[in-house]
């Protein structure tokens, strides 16, 4: 008896199938096609979350980048030489990117920045040059000595003697437990005011 139940079902299920003109394959592909669209809107959620808070910051720390080029020793300058004060200079660059960004004094952010993590300042430097347009290049290597080590390279131009500010910022991913380091640059010229 039971024999004879098994067999009806396996009847019926392979008469279903039989007749099947092609609906599981639309269903099968219906539903790579949301996986995909669903993979493509989180990385395109991902690039715009990246583009906004770079479009955000670079402003903010190119504020930061010109309050340190203003900071030239008035003697030198009246003598006619640009010479740039490395300690106040750096000072105003901690202060105006702590303002501006919403930071600790140890640059950690507080409650209201858009920033999730603290950002790293690899560079800040006085750069001149005996011929303009100079091209100036740096390499900084982000999250050394772990698993996640990048490597970047940075090219900006001056058009005279300038303050290089180079800063990473990390930017969380949506779906990832990582977040992706941005490195972003800004120059900011020294002119007799």
């Amino acid at each position: 008896m039971r024999r004879a139940w098994q067999c009806r079902l396996r009847a019926e299920v392979y008469g279903l199938l039989k007749d099947e003109k092609g609906s599981a394959h639309l269903l099968l592909f219906g539903l790579l096609g949301m996986m995909t669209a669903a993979f493509i809107w989180v990385i395109a959620f991902n690039w715009m979350m990246q583009t906004y808070g770079m479009n955000k910051t670079k402003p903010l720390l190119d504020r930061a980048a010109h309050a340190a080029s203003l900071d030239i020793v008035a003697e030198e300058a009246a003598l006619g030489r640009l010479v740039w004060d490395s300690k106040k200079g750096t000072d105003d660059f901690n202060r105006y990117l702590q303002l501006n960004l919403k930071l600790d004094s140890d640059l950690t952010p507080e409650k209201g920045s858009h920033l999730r993590e603290a950002p790293v300042v690899h560079h800040l430097e006085f750069v001149t040059s005996p011929a303009y347009p100079y091209v100036l290049q740096r390499t900084v290597t982000v999250h050394t000595g772990t698993a996640k080590q990048t490597t970047r390279s940075v090219q900006v131009t001056i058009y005279g003697p300038s303050v290089v500010a180079i800063v990473e910022l990390n930017q969380p991913l949506l779906g990832l437990s990582r977040s992706e380091p941005v490195v972003l640059s800004s120059v900011a010229s020294v002119r007799f005011r």
